[in-house]
């Protein structure tokens, strides 16, 4: 038979492997046997008993040789070939912001908190405003933030003394510091 594999080239053949595996064992078998032979003969010779001895001497140096052999080889050998893959992706530009720049946001996407870290209003200041300067004599600007109160008085003292409280509560919405009725500010617009 031949030494190549005909299934796949450069391994050994199955029946060659399976040789060399049986002799290998066959030796690992024998070899408490074959050193038993070595020590009993060095025993009954003097001159083998000089031999042992100096094996024995020799033999560290010649385990350090062995040892640093293979790795002067590794350190001569040349560095594993560079794989073509393509770079990781970069992570995603969220996964780099730190977690104190993340501010908690309502259903619509505006930010529950104003820039103190105060609690903001879900209510619209836009809405807000646009009430107070159309249906501000009739408080509904009032109703719609929840002061329900205050909007009933509105009505009743004609427009909140003829239009002056609704017009404190326009400028107070567009300058950002009307409340609704929980004192959360309206600073979303």
């Amino acid at each position: 038979m031949s030494d190549q594999n005909p299934a796949v080239p450069g391994l050994p053949d199955h029946a060659d492997a399976a040789e060399a595996a049986s002799e290998a064992a066959a030796a690992v078998e024998n070899a408490p046997q074959a050193a038993a032979e070595v020590v009993s003969e060095a025993v009954d010779s003097a001159p083998a008993a000089e031999a042992v001895t100096e094996v024995v001497e020799t033999a560290p140096a010649a385990v350090t040789e062995a040892v640093a052999a293979p790795a002067a080889a590794l350190a001569d050998a040349p560095p594993p070939p560079a794989f073509d893959a393509a770079p990781p992706p970069p992570p995603p530009a969220y996964a780099a912001a730190p977690a104190a720049a993340m501010v908690p946001v309502f259903p619509n996407g505006k930010p529950m908190l104003d820039a103190t870290g105060e609690p903001v209003s879900e209510k619209s200041r836009l809405a807000a405003a646009l009430l107070a300067f159309f249906l501000g004599g009739l408080g509904i600007h009032r109703f719609y933030v929840g002061k329900i109160g205050t909007g009933i008085a509105i009505i009743l003292t004609l427009g909140g003394f003829f239009g002056i409280w609704p017009l404190i509560d326009f400028i107070m919405i567009l300058i950002g510091s009307f409340r609704d009725k929980a004192g959360k500010v309206l600073m979303n617009w």
